[in-house]
């Protein structure tokens, strides 16, 4: 899939689908024998900035000739045991039941009038027995449509499928048309020409129809502020509690004297719009765990974690997990002992809904999590050692986040040569290497499981 065409975001319903169980859906649906193919998913919801978002979080094979069977009316359909089975499982974990086949096609793809009529007959009764959304999804390898039920009696078309990948893959039912001029043929916009040479008219829009956020405005975070509105991106939000510090200046870019005790989500606000005049920003002068703040978090396409704080890890790796929205953790560590400097590493993480965790790699401290989230003067107070100003340096903040601005870049246009092969970035700047590493997965994990908190989507109800 990757090079697949790049499509922005669409107003409307979408289904998200976590990478690691579309390689088993695609694999299954288009195993290269032409033939048609069923199977279902069972999804969670949430609300989302375009409309519902549906969330897959398993993957349920109809086997052919068994499960999937000549139909009575058409050329094939789930066996009605399949369907009871899988629609008693929805209804006992809550979940939205989705039946998938695929049909024949590239870039288009539409539902038969066989199809819908299957749906008229079928699926007010399903939905007597889950209580839950019903969508019909049908497939081509690069397109995708959907037929939504809601309880409330209300139904509606898929506006797109989503798979968070290593490339950000968007299908539709036909490839997207734009309007207009194109970018960069001349007025304001012809200041992305030179980006377009890159992504395309498309992709341009895409970044203009993007919201993403962005956890902690330190070093590298003010950096990434700057570097996503200067590529285009339409809406920044902004997270960060603290205020400018003194020492902060060698490393904050842009940063004035002036800036001195004031907010860092005044100091990243003008630096975006410097950037980008039209950009849309929500600034948040808080922590990552406060209300609004993880709310607005779940209304993003993509979140970039800069801040090394062990609540703020918990909480972007949750609606990772739970929204299955990707994102992207970057840091730098300075070891200094008794004026002694260790190997400098600068990561970049890519974190993806049910492939790369931050509880699976360890990376949160379940005691630290604990202290990280109580009030500053408890927080002090619980540990035995004040905490001491990490050792940061502005070219290696610039290395780390080049590189997550860089990935995401090439994720949203599709530029990645693999879906799948979204291993993190390991810096050792002292001897100039660069290594891959690969993400662990705990099969009892609680957030990156079907049977944990994936695709839950926080336990919205109708």
């Amino acid at each position: 899939m990757a090079g697949s065409p790049v499509n922005p975001p669409a107003l409307g319903a979408s289904l998200t689908i976590p990478i690691h169980l579309w390689a088993r859906l695609r694999a299954h649906l288009f195993p290269g024998d032409h033939a048609g193919h069923g199977a279902a998913l069972l999804a969670g919801w949430a609300p989302g900035p375009r409309g519902l978002r549906l969330l897959a979080r398993d993957f349920i094979p109809a086997r052919d000739g068994i499960d999937y069977i000549p139909g009575e009316i058409g050329h094939h359909a789930l066996s009605a045991t399949f369907v009871r089975d899988v629609a008693l499982r929805a209804r006992n974990e809550h979940a939205a039941y989705i039946p998938v086949h695929n049909h024949g096609g590239t870039t288009a793809v539409r539902f038969s009038s066989t199809d819908l009529a299957s749906h008229q007959r079928g699926y007010p009764a399903i939905q007597q027995i889950t209580g839950t959304p019903v969508c019909a999804l049908v497939l081509t390898e690069q397109a995708a449509a959907g037929d939504l039920w809601l309880p409330d009696g209300s139904r509606s078309s898929l506006a797109e499928v989503v798979i968070p990948g290593n490339n950000l893959i968007r299908l539709r039912p036909s490839p997207e048309q734009l309007s207009g001029s194109p970018i960069g043929a001349g007025g304001p916009a012809h200041i992305y020409d030179r980006q377009v040479r890159i992504f395309g008219d498309v992709g341009q829009r895409t970044f203009q129809q993007m919201s993403v956020a962005i956890v902690g405005l330190g070093g590298i975070g003010i950096l990434l502020t700057e570097y996503l509105a200067r590529l285009g991106v339409g809406h920044l939000v902004l997270v960060d509690d603290d205020t400018v510090d003194e020492t902060n200046l060698p490393r904050l870019a842009g940063a004035r004297h002036t800036d001195v005790d004031q907010p860092k989500t005044d100091l990243a606000q003008r630096l975006a719009c410097q950037a980008h005049p039209e950009v849309r920003l929500t600034p948040l002068r808080e922590r990552a765990e406060c209300p609004r703040s993880r709310h607005e978090l779940t209304q993003c396409d993509w979140v970039f974690l800069a801040a090394d704080g062990a609540a703020a890890r918990h909480w972007v790796n949750a609606v990772v997990q739970q929204h299955l929205i990707p994102a992207t953790q970057v840091g730098v560590k300075i070891p200094v002992r008794c004026g002694v400097v260790g190997q400098i590493h600068a990561v970049t993480r890519p974190l993806l809904p049910g492939t790369n965790c931050l509880w699976c790699d360890g990376l949160i401290d379940p005691t630290e999590l604990a202290i990280d989230m109580q009030s500053p003067r408890d927080r002090d107070a619980a540990r035995y050692v004040p905490g001491v100003p990490a050792a940061s340096v502005l070219s290696l903040n610039a290395l780390a986040a080049a590189e997550a601005a860089s990935h995401f870049m090439h994720a949203v246009t599709g530029l990645h040569h693999d879906d799948t092969d979204a291993f993190s970035v390991l810096h050792r700047t002292r001897s100039r290497d660069r290594d891959p590493i690969t993400s662990r997965q705990d099969p009892g994990c609680r957030w990156c499981q079907p049977t944990g908190q994936l695709g839950s989507g926080g336990g919205h109800s109708f």
